[in-house]
C-alpha cells in the first residue's frame, strides 16, 4: 500500500491519528513506550530482591525470632531480662556437665588463661562445656569496677563462641543475679547435663579430678550440692564491712548452712527446684548464702561438704607445684584461691592437664600438702591476712 492510499484509508474510516502522524509510526511509539516500562519495572523489581537478600544477609534476626534470644523472660525481680550475647553450647548431644564460670567483663586475661590451659577440646572430650558468665560494664560511674566497652566482649566472642552475658549492670550487689542467670541457662539450654559445675574466674579449680569425682562417686545421686560447706557463718554488722548486711535485710545471727560460691557442683534435678524458688523471695545480694543456702533449704536440696579437697591458701597451690617430686604428684586439692596471680593460675591448671594427659599419683597422707608445706614469701610489702584466713609462716628453733 502507498502512502497517500494508507491517508485515504485511515481517514475515510475515521482513525487519523492525532497531530497528523502516520499510524505506523503511532504504533510504533506506543510500544516503545510500553517496552521502557516494563523494562524499568522489571530492573525496579529485581534491585528490590537484590536489596532483600542483601539485608537477609547482613541484618541479624529479631530477638524475638531466636531461640537463644527469647523475648518475655524474668530473672529474679528483673522483669524485663535480656541476654546480650548467648551461644548454643551444648547442642543436642550428649553433656556429663556444664562449667559455668563468673567473671568480670574486663578479665579477658583470666578467661584466656582457663581457655589455653584447659582447652575446650579437653573438655568436650570428657563430656563437659564450658561458659563465662558476665554482665554490663561499659559504663564509667563505678570506680571500683574497670569500664568495659561492649565491643571488645562482642569481639571476644566471635573469637570463642563461648560468653553468656546478661542485660544488668556488673556489680557484685548483682552477683546474684548473675548466679541466677547461669542455673536458668543450664536449665534452659543444657537440660540434657547431669551436673553443673559453678566456679568463680579467680578459683583455681582442676575440672579433670572434679569431673572425675562426680563420675565415680556422685552419678547415682540426686539434689544435691557438694562443695565447700559452710556452717555457722555470721552475717556481717559492720558497716565499713563490704559485706555489712543490716537485720532488717538478714535477721537472723547466722547464715543457713551454704556452699562457698567459689566452686561446686550441683545436679540438674536441684538447679530446677532452686530455679523454682528463686521467684519466691525477695532478692538477696549475697550469691552463695542466697542461692546455696536460703534457696536449697526452702527446695529441700542436700548440701554435701567435701572441705578436705578445697583450701582457702594460696600457699597450699604454690606447694602443690614446688614440693620435690611435685611434677608427678595431682595437687591435693580441686580447688583454691589464686588471689589475682595470673601466673599462679595458669600453673595450676597446666600442672592439672598434664596430670590428666598423663595420670599423676597421689601423695601419702603423711606427705600431703598440708603436712609438709612451708613456703618463704618473697621479698616485698607484706599484705595484711585476710579476715578469717590462716597465715602460714616459717617457724626458727
Amino acid at each position: 500500500m502507498l502512502k497517500d492510499d494508507f491517508y485515504l484509508c485511515c481517514k475515510s474510516e475515521g482513525q487519523w491519528p492525532a497531530m497528523g502522524k502516520p499510524f505506523g509510526w503511532w504504533v510504533v511509539r506506543k510500544a516503545l513506550v510500553v517496552s521502557g516500562v516494563v523494562l524499568v519495572v522489571l530492573l525496579a523489581m529485581g534491585v528490590w530482591q537484590d536489596l532483600q537478600a542483601a539485608a537477609s544477609v547482613r541484618a541479624p534476626p529479631p530477638l524475638n525470632v531466636s531461640p537463644l534470644y527469647p523475648s518475655h523472660m524474668s530473672l529474679l525481680d528483673l522483669p524485663h531480662f535480656s541476654y546480650v550475647i548467648n551461644n548454643n553450647i551444648c547442642g543436642t548431644g550428649s553433656v556429663f556437665l556444664v562449667v559455668i564460670v563468673h567473671t568480670h567483663p574486663a578479665k579477658r586475661r583470666e578467661r584466656d588463661v582457663m581457655r589455653q590451659t584447659m582447652p575446650s577440646e579437653d573438655l568436650e572430650e570428657l563430656g563437659m562445656r564450658r561458659v563465662f558468665l558476665l554482665a554490663r560494664a561499659e559504663w564509667d560511674d563505678q570506680p571500683q569496677y574497670s569500664k568495659t566497652p561492649q565491643w571488645s566482649i562482642e569481639e571476644e566472642n566471635e573469637e570463642h563462641h563461648d560468653v553468656v552475658q546478661g542485660n544488668f549492670k556488673e556489680h557484685y550487689h548483682n552477683l546474684t543475679y548473675k548466679h541466677v542467670m547461669g542455673l536458668q541457662w543450664t536449665a534452659r539450654y543444657c537440660p540434657q547435663a547431669k551436673f553443673v559445675i559453678k566456679m568463680d574466674g579467680d578459683i583455681a579449680v582442676d575440672l579433670y579430678q572434679f569431673r572425675n569425682r562426680l563420675w565415680s562417686r556422685y552419678q547415682e545421686r540426686h539434689n544435691l550440692i557438694v562443695g565447700l560447706l559452710q556452717v555457722g557463718a555470721r552475717a556481717v554488722r559492720d558497716k565499713a564491712s563490704k559485706w555489712y548486711v543490716s537485720e532488717t535485710y538478714y535477721p537472723g545471727k547466722f547464715y543457713v548452712p551454704f556452699i562457698s560460691g567459689w566452686a561446686y557442683a550441683i545436679t540438674a534435678d536441684a538447679v530446677r527446684a532452686i530455679i523454682k524458688e528463686s521467684f519466691k523471695l525477695p532478692y538477696f545480694w549475697i550469691d552463695d548464702v542466697h542461692v546455696t543456702g536460703t534457696l536449697a533449704e526452702r527446695a529441700h536440696v542436700k548440701r554435701e561438704g567435701i572441705n578436705g579437697l578445697f583450701t582457702i591458701h594460696s600457699d597450699h597451690l604454690h606447694c602443690c607445684l614446688e614440693l620435690p617430686g611435685s611434677a608427678d604428684y595431682y595437687c591435693d586439692y580441686l580447688a583454691g584461691p589464686s588471689e589475682g596471680d595470673l601466673d599462679l593460675l595458669a600453673r595450676v591448671l597446666r600442672h592439672a592437664r598434664t596430670c590428666y594427659i598423663d595420670p599423676c599419683q597421689r601423695r601419702t597422707p603423711e606427705a600431703s600438702v598440708a603436712r609438709t608445706c612451708v613456703r618463704v614469701k618473697p621479698p616485698g610489702p607484706k599484705p595484711l591476712p585476710a579476715k578469717g584466713h590462716g597465715e602460714i609462716k616459717r617457724v626458727f628453733r
